[in-house]
C-alpha cells in the first residue's frame, strides 16, 4: 500500500476525531472555553479584577432583599461582598456592553477559600430563556491576580449552587430585567 492511500484511509477517523473532541459535553471550566454564542470567556479574563473599579456592601435593591434573604440560601448572606466590574457603561446606557464583568467576592476568609460569583454580558443570544446574553460563573482565586473558573454557563451544573441557592441565578437575576439583570447596587446602569 502507499502512504498515500494509508493516509487517505486515516483521514476520515482523524476528521470524526477532531469533530468529537471539538464538540464535547460542555465548555471546559479550567480555561473558559467557547459554551454558546458571542464572545467567549477564559480565565485570564478575570486577572487582576481586584483591581477593578467596585462597591462595597453589594446587594440587591431593598424591594428584593427579603426574598433573597428568604430563598437564596445564603447566596447573598455570606457575608460581606465587593462587587467589581471591569468597564463601566457609557452615560445613558440601557444595557451593558457585551464584554462587561461584574465580579462579586465575599470578603471573610483566607483569599483563596472565599465565595466568588461572576457574571460576564457574552451577547449573541446566550441564554435566550435566561438573563439574556449572560453567562454565569463561580470563580477560585489561585492567587491576588488569578483565578481558575469553577463552573459556568445558564446556572450551576447539577451538583453545584450558587452558594446553596436553591433557585438558580437566572431565577433571581430576571428580577433585576428592568437593569439588564444586574442587581448590584451601586451598578445601576442610571447611576452611570
Amino acid at each position: 500500500m502507499s502512504p498515500t492511500a494509508g493516509i487517505s484511509r486515516a483521514l476520515p477517523a482523524l476528521v470524526v476525531s477532531a469533530l468529537v473532541a471539538g464538540c464535547g459535553g460542555g465548555a471546559d471550566a479550567s480555561d473558559g472555553g467557547t459554551a454558546g454564542a458571542g464572545v467567549p470567556v477564559y480565565a485570564p479574563a478575570f486577572k487582576d479584577f481586584h483591581s477593578w473599579a467596585s462597591t462595597p456592601g453589594v446587594g440587591p435593591p431593598d424591594a428584593a432583599a427579603d426574598l433573597l434573604a428568604a430563598v437564596d440560601g445564603g447566596a447573598h448572606s455570606m457575608g460581606p461582598m465587593t462587587a467589581y466590574i471591569n468597564a463601566r457603561p457609557p452615560p445613558g446606557s440601557t444595557s451593558f456592553p457585551v464584554g462587561t464583568i461584574i465580579v462579586k467576592e465575599v470578603n471573610v476568609g483566607e483569599l483563596t477559600t472565599r465565595k466568588i460569583f461572576a457574571m460576564q454580558k457574552r451577547g449573541g443570544g446566550f441564554d435566550p430563556g435566561g438573563a439574556v446574553d449572560w453567562e454565569w460563573f463561580e470563580l477560585q482565586n489561585l492567587d491576588a491576580d488569578n483565578v481558575r473558573i469553577v463552573w459556568r454557563g445558564n446556572g450551576p451544573p447539577n451538583g453545584e449552587t450558587y452558594g446553596g441557592n436553591p433557585a438558580t441565578c437566572n431565577d433571581c437575576h430576571a428580577g433585576a430585567k428592568t437593569n439588564d439583570f444586574v442587581w448590584t447596587m451601586g451598578f445601576e446602569l442610571s447611576s452611570f
